[in-house]
């Protein structure tokens, strides 16, 4: 996968994130794209942005 490809596979993640409100269930699905939304989460969690997320992991590699 390019750079390009990876790039623009993050900007499509975080424009993702910015769905995703406080007390919602999200479903996590797999692949390059899911790996960079679970750290976007991660990081929104971390900041206090966003909290009582339940995420359901399809994958082992969400999980």
């Amino acid at each position: 996968m390019g750079e390009r490809t990876s790039e623009q596979k993050r900007q499509a993640a975080e424009h993702t994130a910015t769905f995703i409100e406080s007390g919602m269930v999200v479903g996590l699905g797999t692949g390059s794209t899911a790996i960079h939304m679970v750290r976007r989460l991660a990081e929104l969690l971390s900041a206090g942005q966003l909290r009582d997320i339940v995420c359901i992991a399809t994958s082992n590699q969400t999980e």
